[in-house]
């Protein structure tokens, strides 16, 4: 992990301390956000709860799990355009006590070594000039990796989660929805924040393609719907 990578992973540690004990999440660092349901409602939409959800036919292929209402751990996540998305996923994984691995710039032929045992890829959509730029990469690059990486995942049979988590601030160009475009018809399950689909982009989408979508007040509070099991 790269020292940008390590400093962003730090701010964000504290960032999320700081709301959970701004939100009465009691509890030291190292544990799990405290969910409020009658003050900070999540919920799952699926259309047909237990049906396979295969993606698009993009996506190479459905896999052969079925959505239950949990995303399952361990988890293996990455960034399609190196925004913060998939570190904020995954600090919220962590403080739930589910294994999870972040890469930004995950290959599809590192999934073997780097989580042999993932049982679900959250990819994260939304772009950052600043993270591309620094990676020496462009959004045409990050959606070449992260479909090929996405289609590898579905061979091993594991769920494809298209994450949107950063709100409006990663929906403002036409890389955001480059990004958002190539990833959602390889999804098996969408998941997203509720000012990231205040327009209804995503649940619209998940409603027209009969996926499963999960939609939380907040990112922290996506720790509702992750299990170790």
């Amino acid at each position: 992990m790269n020292f940008s990578k390590k400093l962003a992973v730090s701010l964000l540690v504290l960032s999320m301390t700081a709301s959970l004990a701004a939100c009465g999440g009691g509890g030291g660092q190292g544990s799990a956000p405290s969910a409020a349901p009658s003050t900070a409602p999540v919920e799952s939409t699926t259309p047909d709860a237990n049906t396979p959800s295969g993606g698009g036919s993009s996506g190479g292929g459905a896999s052969s799990a079925e959505f239950d209402g949990k995303l399952h751990g361990p988890f293996v996540m990455t960034t399609c355009g190196q925004s913060t998305g998939s570190v904020m996923c995954h600090m919220v994984a962590t403080q739930a006590g589910v294994t999870s691995v972040d890469e930004h710039q995950l290959m599809a032929s590192e999934l073997d070594t780097l989580a042999p045992d993932a049982k679900t890829l959250i990819i994260s959509t939304g772009t950052s000039g600043k993270g591309m730029g620094a990676a020496g990469t462009d959004v045409g690059d990050e959606i070449e990796r992260c479909t090929a990486v996405a289609q590898a995942a579905k061979e091993k049979g594991m769920v494809v989660v298209c994450a949107h988590v950063e709100g409006m601030s990663r929906r403002t160009d036409a890389n955001d929805q480059a990004s958002i475009d190539a990833i959602l018809p390889l999804a098996d399950v969408i998941v997203c924040v509720e000012e990231s689909d205040s327009d209804g982009l995503f649940s619209n989408y998940a409603q027209e393609h009969s996926i499963p979508i999960i939609t939380a007040k907040d990112t922290l509070s996506l720790s509702d719907y992750m299990t170790a099991e």
